[in-house]
């Protein structure tokens, strides 16, 4: 039921016990005298660990680093500090127990200084913190679970759901160290079933299970062969390379051989915001819609929509062409803001610079509500503030369409 990451811990253990050590440059001394011990060592406890400050030795120049030890779950862990800083973190500590450091000034021979020891209990560790806030609640097809992580510690968080069986299946496992974060997991009927979390640090400390009962919410996916665009007067019909807009609804989300999907033409003459609507074919009462941009080298990137507003009405009640209605702020007087989006990089990076997670975040699409308490729909005009390049353009690979058609 505990889902263990090793490479990814791995890399994680390797950089934070060995990044800030620093390897001995020139010839190696051989003498056998030990440094002076640290000065004025303070242990503060912090969550799962402790921050430790301390000054050098000021009558010894023969120093090449520090080395604080100790024992946890029977291993000898070693963290080390370069010369350079005053202070070294120890982390992963997965619960509140005492521990014992021994933190030596290590020479240029590899000399050990007398020990400083000190016991300390570390305060409760991050995924205590992450697996006591956890929420999980119904919504269309599945349920929403958010969680805090005050430590913004990287934590790998296992997603189960139980089968028709009872027995629970693993779902999903994400990675994320954001202070508060959130998860839908869609895609069930709405028979009632377990639902269970558990989290695995990148020391491989493995937290109890979260488990809760929950009924989710019924929705179907949209008939996509019923979909089609009115093409109203303003929005951006354009196309580039034989990409209409029919390609967001065609069921295919990538070509290995070309990129398959929408795409307008950069040079067509439209102006921010763009606009484009979708005719769904069928009155539904809507719950939400997945959307998937283009990929290849262009996640978070070119003309993928970045900030955009969806609007809905049941019918038509101007013509196609009506300029003087759809080409202002008139249409949005018959129709509904069902909901605003903001498509969020994980990562914050600047576009063309990708960390698994942004890859893992555009792969699982950009999951968007709509606005519940309003009459069944046929219509989205979406209205579009921006794309990750700033462009008249757009692109994007698929949409999916969810609602309650009974």
């Amino acid at each position: 039921m505990k889902i263990k990451f090793f490479n990814y811990s791995l890399a994680l253990i390797f950089t934070t016990v060995f990044g800030c050590s620093e390897l001995p440059v020139g010839q190696t001394p051989t003498d056998s005298n030990a440094p002076s011990p640290l000065l004025n060592v303070v242990v503060t406890p912090i969550n799962g660990g402790a921050h430790i400050t301390y000054s050098l030795p000021k009558d010894d120049e023969d120093i090449s680093y520090v080395k604080c030890e100790f024992t946890y779950n029977g291993k000898m862990r070693v963290v080390r500090s370069s010369i350079y800083k005053n202070y070294l973190d120890v982390d992963g500590i997965g619960e509140p127990e005492e521990i014992e450091l021994r933190l030596y000034v290590v020479d240029h021979s590899e000399n050990l200084s007398q020990p400083y020891v000190k016991k300390f209990t570390p305060l409760e560790p991050p995924m205590k913190a992450i697996l006591n806030s956890f929420k999980i609640e119904p919504t269309f097809g599945g349920v929403v679970i958010t969680w805090d992580n005050p430590a913004q510690a990287m934590a790998g968080i296992s997603i189960l759901a139980s089968d028709d069986n009872g027995e629970l299946q693993l779902q999903d496992m994400i990675f994320s160290s954001l202070p508060s974060d959130m998860k839908r997991l869609r895609g069930f009927d709405t028979q009632e079933r377990t639902f269970a979390l558990s989290i695995t640090d990148k020391y491989e400390n493995e937290s109890d299970t979260f488990k809760i009962k929950v009924s989710p919410w019924y929705e179907i996916l949209l008939d996509k062969s019923k979909f089609s665009t009115p093409a109203l007067i303003g929005d951006n019909t354009s196309v580039n390379d034989n990409r209409p807009i029919e390609k967001i609804w065609d069921g295919v989300l990538d070509d290995p051989d070309k990129y398959h999907g929408w795409h307008t033409d950069a040079a067509a003459g439209f102006t921010i915001p763009q606009y484009f609507t979708i005719d769904l074919g069928q009155l539904t009462l809507l719950t939400h819609f997945i959307w998937f941009e283009r990929g290849e080298i262009y996640p978070f990137a070119q003309h993928n929509l970045r900030l955009f507003d969806v609007y809905g009405t049941d019918e038509l009640t101007h013509p196609r062409d009506d300029a003087a209605y759809f080409n202002t702020d008139e249409w949005k007087k018959d129709w509904t803001l069902l909901a605003k989006c903001e498509i969020v990089k994980p990562s914050g990076l600047p576009p063309g610079t990708n960390t698994p997670e942004d890859l893992a975040a555009h792969n699982a699409g950009f999951d968007f509500d709509f606005k519940q308490g309003v009459p069944k729909m046929r219509y989205l005009r979406f209205e579009v503030h921006d794309t990750w390049a700033h462009t008249p353009a757009m692109h994007a690979a698929e949409i999916n369409v969810y609602g309650d058609d009974r």
